[in-house]
């Protein structure tokens, strides 16, 4: 196979794959009980009344927060509450006071955990210890990525980077983490901990990483993400249709709640391995399998993009007004590399780009290349607050309707932001979903080196 449709196809699938990470498996609802003693430094509240502190256990729900277990402190600051949770994981614990937001931290809730909780306030940065066998494998865990993660930061301070350190660092955390399987046996803290100990392998291990994730419990709540990087790894070592194999054994032992996330990574692994036609089953698949849910709008995103958006394909076809009122569309730019940019000026990952993104432009500078930039904000006041005093080349585009637009619907635009390169025949060669620039760079210029 053509490496440039290789890597097409391996854009495309990374693209695909942010999707699935919005995926949420459901399990059966646990329940946990919660209690403790909450105060205030004598120094800062004399009055020993501790009433009126509200304690929330809550669950993000994408359109609001819903309860799952409150309880407010009597005139000692004791306080017992009960938690029932769709599934056994890890939930925001929030404390507040007279209308005043005190501490947020997290509560490791499982079936029948008992956990006590004390604090006297103001805690600062510090989190709050919460003792039980749940919430002390969570801290554990927590604790270890914490410290690995300072480790790398010193490792990549470092003015000579030395990658044998960087394994030692990975080797040795993944092994910890590994080990609290024995540590905090059947504990989320500890099958999380598991979970990551394959992820972190990825890419460093990959045959340990495939051995590490044939091992884990089809009930881990990370089932689908371990799976993933299983996929890769296992594709890494033998080749894709191996990957689509693996991912495969692990959709069949899946319990129901994670099926859905297996089979949107078993459509990755088709695109992965070049069969773009079993992908598009696959995703068709979860349409009719798990109607009403939140994979129905997945997989039509999916069955989009490979049907209108793969590499090789015709881009589709635009014709805007740059904010200075000149007319572009995609046939005008015939004979020339485009990047057609999907952007919002308050997006964090975006700004984070700039940089990288006037390197690119900078790069090409005196070659066939357009950097045509779509913000998808439609109000006028913060684009040019935006852009004022700003290097930001490029041809500036406002899209009409933004996100919601003609424009970036055609570009299935979902995520920001949304980089897509079109060669100068007007084919697509690859999407960049996210912080990938520096792929998308390398991308770019190998293009216009082609093209002359």
């Amino acid at each position: 196979m053509n490496r440039s449709i290789k890597h097409g196809r391996r854009r495309a699938c990374g693209a695909l794959a942010l999707l699935l990470a919005c995926g949420v498996a459901q399990g059966q609802p646990v329940h946990s009980h919660l209690q403790g003693h909450l105060s205030v430094h004598a120094e800062i509240d004399s009055v020993a009344d501790y009433r009126g502190f509200e304690i929330l256990v809550a669950l993000n729900a994408g359109t609001g927060v819903d309860t799952l277990g409150y309880a407010v402190t009597d005139s000692l600051g004791a306080f017992r509450m009960d938690v029932t949770a769709p599934e056994r994981g890890v939930y925001p614990l929030i404390i507040s006071r007279r209308g005043t937001l005190l501490k947020m931290d997290e509560l490791a809730v499982a079936e029948g955990d008992s956990a006590t909780v004390r604090a006297t306030f103001p805690v600062g940065n510090r989190p709050l210890r919460i003792f039980s066998e749940e919430n002390g494998a969570w801290a554990a865990f927590k604790n270890t990525k914490a410290q690995h993660n300072n480790n790398l930061v010193a490792v990549l301070q470092d003015s000579t980077y030395d990658e044998s350190a960087v394994r030692k660092s990975i080797f040795q955390t993944s092994r910890i983490l590994w080990s609290m399987r024995e540590t905090f046996p059947n504990t989320v803290g500890a099958d999380l901990s598991a979970a990551e100990a394959v992820m972190m392998l990825g890419g460093w291990d990959d045959s340990l990483a495939v051995a590490w994730a044939l091992d884990i419990d089809p009930a881990n709540p990370s089932f689908g993400a371990v799976a993933r990087v299983a996929r890769q790894a296992k594709a890494r070592l033998d080749g894709p249709e191996a990957g689509v194999a693996l991912v495969r054994d692990f959709l069949a032992r899946a319990p129901s709640e994670q099926r859905p996330s297996l089979q949107a990574e078993l459509v990755l692994a088709y695109v992965d391995s070049g069969q773009p036609e079993q992908a598009l089953a696959a995703a068709r698949a979860i349409t009719t399998t798990y109607p009403g849910t939140e994979w129905v709008a997945w997989a039509e995103r999916a069955v989009y993009d490979l049907e209108n958006l793969m590499p090789g394909m015709d881009a589709p076809a635009f014709s805007v007004r740059t904010d200075d009122g000149a007319a572009v569309s995609l046939d005008s730019l015939r004979g020339q590399v485009v990047v057609l940019e999907f952007y919002a000026p308050q997006n964090t990952a975006f700004r984070r780009d700039l940089d990288q993104r006037k390197a690119l432009f900078d790069a090409a500078a005196g070659k066939p290349f357009r950097l045509i930039s779509v913000s998808v904000e439609p109000d006028t006041l913060l684009n040019e607050a935006f852009l004022e005093g700003r290097d930001f080349p490029g041809v500036r585009v406002i899209a009409p309707g933004g996100i919601q637009g003609e424009l970036a619907r055609r570009y299935n635009v979902n995520v920001l932001p949304t980089r897509y390169l079109i060669d100068p025949a007007g084919k697509l060669s690859g999407k960049y979903v996210g912080s990938s620039l520096p792929a998308l760079q390398r991308d770019a210029l190998a293009l216009l080196d082609r093209a002359g």
